[in-house]
């Protein structure tokens, strides 16, 4: 069946006119002009660094929130999974158990525990507009402790997030409000830590608040992409983005490629870049990047602040396909027709230039970091003459699908709705079947393409009416990773015979049918708990993933600890809550689709 919106058949972005180099110098002075002052011109950096165009934020004001000295494993803006990152990673020192201390005075405005995300976190509330958050947390003070468990016990869950009132919980500068951790998502001990406007929630480089880190050393510039950006463009022979290392060349950085690069029509810069501190191994990500060609600037990007509302497009930030295969950090030296981000500045044709009048061409990039540190890379390219032949449409393609429209399709096995401003830009709609999802009771319907990146959610539904109305409830929905080679489940409802989910991804999908509970282990439990203060489990799902856990000593909700990177829930002994003596401990652990796994014996404490 046809889509019900269908666009015509066009070259990529028909209809927004694209400058040739040279051109546009009016633009330019105008986009100068218009935006922030912050935000004008090209930095020159004498020293440390060029006061004049970055934004002014109180210095000095905060303090440290850790003791030790500042060395960071990640910094804002760095290009994360679906994010940028939105604080600094503060390392401490391969442990754990820091002091973490608030950094100026103000009142506890949330507190987050969950087993993901952040883990442990806490949010300050500060008198100057701005607001501090502190990730991964280990434990809290006592008195933060104290509040937070009496919330959970009345909640009966350990996932929880609260809202204190402005006199429940002040600080001071300088009270230890918690100790440092590795709780939630975190890859290893460090202190997550951000800095956000109050009024918006907007993140701002904590770095611009008078954090001062040693950095004399320039960010790296590992390669540079040229990307086509419509059907006619071909970038040395062939319609695919093209990358060339780069190599020292005295003050600047060049190509190392033997022969000019050689394009025709319309093109984007890419470059892979990245910052190194003093003293620390990690890579962090770039503050400033600037792309000039033939001495006029298209292009500028900075990491002041973002925000959380279109941080997702990140996605459409770097190249996708080449980001969900290494995770290098990759930026786009161009504007995507529905990126909504708001880190750019002094934009021609937002970043898009065309190659068509068969001259050499001029082509700079400076990147900075955050103390001035600049790396320039220099190099040139050749614009053919003459028009490249026609591209022919994806195959199997079924329609063009418009970012800016609703786009519907639907047939007997598959039903798809893809809201407008779901997508960065148009692309061909495209549905295989295949059978890379093993166990998939329906085929593997391969949608459109993993590497098109969503910004939101959209409605995917498979035909499952084959399937017993016994068993229809225990469907999922799962998705195959073709680069990690792993499936994940989706959340799913099923109606009047199919199975719908709102992924977050495209590519390919089936059905599964999941009848297997929970699995629950004890990692420590004993019989015999004189002398201990805590036992662990361990709890995991095969398909679905784990909905909910509910713990019991006698009958009475008990709270337990969720680590969940590690799939492991912990028990701690609370004087106050249970007596010693003879105890019953029981566990149901329920998935996504119903099933459950009950565990229970009795212990002595």
């Amino acid at each position: 069946m046809e889509p019900t919106h269908v666009k015509a058949e066009n070259t990529a972005r028909q209809g927004n006119f694209r400058l040739p180099v040279l051109a546009g110098i009016a633009l330019v002075l105008l986009a100068m002009a218009s935006a922030p002052p912050e935000h004008r011109g090209s930095p020159t950096f004498e020293g440390d660094r060029d006061t004049s165009l970055l934004p002014v934020y109180p210095q000095n004001y905060f303090r440290s929130p850790l003791d030790i000295p500042l060395h960071l494993s990640g910094n804002f803006g760095e290009l994360r999974t679906n994010h940028f990152h939105s604080g600094i990673d503060i390392k401490t020192e391969q442990r754990e158990g820091l002091p973490v201390y608030a950094v100026a005075d103000g009142h506890i405005s949330r507190i987050k525990v969950s087993s993901i995300g952040y883990g442990y976190a806490l949010y300050i509330d500060h008198p100057n507009g701005y607001t501090t958050v502190y990730g991964h947390l280990q434990r809290y003070s006592e008195r933060i402790a104290d509040y937070v468990m009496r919330e959970q016990y009345a909640a009966r869950s350990f996932a929880i997030d609260l809202f204190p009132t402005s006199d429940m919980l002040p600080v001071k500068k300088g009270e230890l409000i918690a100790l440092s951790g590795n709780s939630g998502g975190s890859g290893g001990p460090h202190l997550h830590f951000e800095i956000r406007e109050t009024a918006t929630e907007k993140p701002i480089n904590p770095l611009l608040f008078g954090y001062r880190l040693e950095d004399r050393i320039a960010p790296s510039v590992v390669r540079v992409w040229m990307v086509p950006m419509s059907d006619s463009t071909v970038v040395g022979s062939g319609r695919v983005p093209v990358s060339y290392e780069t190599i020292a060349a005295g003050a600047v950085m060049k190509l190392s490629a033997r022969s000019l690069p050689v394009v025709y029509g319309d093109v984007g810069f890419a470059i892979h870049t990245s910052d190194q501190l003093n003293g620390n191994a990690n890579r962090c990500g770039i503050y400033r990047i600037e792309l000039f060609v033939d001495g006029l600037q298209v292009y500028g990007q900075r990491m002041d602040r973002l925000d959380f509302t279109t941080n997702r497009a990140m996605n459409a930030h770097t190249i996708y396909e080449r980001f969900k295969k290494d995770r290098s950090q990759l930026h786009a030296s161009y504007r995507l027709p529905g990126n909504p981000l708001d880190i750019y500045d002094n934009l021609v044709n937002d970043g898009i230039v065309s190659f068509r009048d068969g001259k050499l061409h001029e082509v700079e990039y400076r990147v900075l970091d955050i103390q001035g540190n600049l790396t320039t890379v220099k190099f040139q390219v050749q614009s053919a003459a003459g028009p490249a032949p026609a591209s022919t449409p994806s195959k199997g393609r079924l329609a063009r699908m418009d970012w800016e429209q609703d786009n519907n399709y639907n047939d007997d096995e598959i039903r798809l709705f893809i809201p407008a401003f779901t997508l960065y830009e148009d692309a061909d709609l495209v549905i295989t079947r295949g059978k890379q999802i093993t166990g998939s009771i329906t085929p593997t319907f391969m949608v459109v393409s993993p590497y098109e990146p969503v910004h939101s959610e959209y409605e995917l539904s498979l035909n499952v009416s084959d399937v017993s109305p016994a068993l229809q409830n225990k469907l999922t929905i799962v998705r195959w990773d073709p680069d990690k080679d792993k499936i994940m489940a989706e959340k799913t409802t099923v109606s009047g015979g199919w199975a719908t989910a709102r992924p977050l991804y495209l590519g390919y999908f089936g059905v599964r049918l999941d009848t297997l509970p929970p699995a629950v282990s004890s990692i420590d439990f004993s019989e015999s708990m004189k002398g201990r203060s805590q036992f662990s489990f361990r709890i995991s799902d095969g398909l679905s993933g784990i909905a909910d856990y509910v713990p019991t000593i006698d009958g009475e909700w008990v709270l337990m600890e969720y680590d969940g990177k590690n799939n492991r829930i912990t028990c701690s002994f609370d004087p106050e809550r249970m007596t010693r003596g003879s105890h019953l401990f029981e566990i149901r652990v329920v998935d996504q689709v119903g099933n459950e796994k009950t565990w229970k014996s009795r212990f002595t404490w």
